[in-house]
């Protein structure tokens, strides 16, 4: 990773204290819902915008959230803990994909689409793993934004897009920043002292098979095929969609709980 790469991670705000009274509350398996609602709630912003998201028709609520603590009691702690960890995130590194040839919206609905399916799936096949694949689906993309604010602050933005179009994304971003965007996304996130186990599966989410212990092998299939569905600007394609399916064949992985989280998600 280029030095001056490493230092553009090292100036990344560290998240609010918010967050870390909110992780501490999803750690502590007594905490109650009023008291996860009453950590949130303490920032009027990140409320609203987790008021926003829970109401969206991805996530499959069948009546509206008007308060965190229908959020957390509708959704779980693990998802509304998701919401708020993506929208920390997101203000301290604000979004702007431009050098890939993605508009910010795509970028976003990408993110809400990989995170839903992914919500929806593990609800109903194994749900312990939503804490961890839950908060990479919202999250493993991140390292592209940092690598676009490093090309533009230097001036490499054209040249990262010629390299893109010729070489592809992987080469792109080894030759301009001697990383790959999914190291440094595992690179913030160290930063950030978010769990190992994060860091490994955001590591290997776009390839599995390199994982080397089991959970993080397990997590990252599941996470490599709902962003092999969703694409580079959020569109399900049908191409992508077989592709998906390969994969969930290739990884036996059961069909049946993907195909109903697709089809919810492909019917809104």
């Amino acid at each position: 990773m280029r030095k001056e790469l490493i230092e553009e991670i090292e100036h990344i705000p560290m998240l609010p204290e918010s967050i870390g009274a909110i992780e501490q509350l999803y750690a502590d398996k007594e905490s109650s819902v009023a008291q996860m609602a009453k950590a949130i709630e303490s920032d009027p912003a990140m409320t609203a915008n987790i008021l926003k998201l829970a109401n969206s028709p991805l996530y499959g609520l069948s009546r509206e959230v008007t308060t965190i603590q229908q959020a957390v009691s509708l959704l779980g702690k693990e998802t509304v803990r998701n919401f708020a960890i993506h929208l920390a995130a997101t203000s301290a590194v604000p979004i702007d994909v431009s050098p890939y040839g993605i508009g910010a919206a795509d970028y976003a609905k990408r993110v809400e689409v990989v995170s839903a399916l992914i919500n929806r799936w593990l609800a109903k096949e194994d749900r312990s793993l939503l804490g961890t694949v839950g908060l990479a689906a919202f999250l493993s993309d991140i390292g592209e934004v940092v690598i676009s604010h490093y090309l533009q602050k230097r001036g490499l933005e054209e040249r990262f897009k010629e390299l893109l179009q010729n070489s592809g994304k992987e080469a792109a971003e080894k030759e301009l920043c001697g990383s790959r965007s999914c190291d440094v996304a595992a690179t913030l996130f160290h930063k950030w002292h978010f769990s190992s186990d994060l860091v490994h599966l955001v590591r290997f989410a776009d390839a599995p098979e390199d994982a080397a212990d089991e959970e993080t092998l397990k997590g990252a299939k599941y996470l490599h095929v709902a962003k092999t569905v969703a694409g580079t600007d959020g569109k399900m394609e049908d191409a992508q969609i077989k592709k998906a399916y390969e994969l969930i064949e290739a990884y036996e992985l059961k069909e049946a709980p993907f195909e109903s989280a697709l089809n919810a998600v492909l019917n809104l």
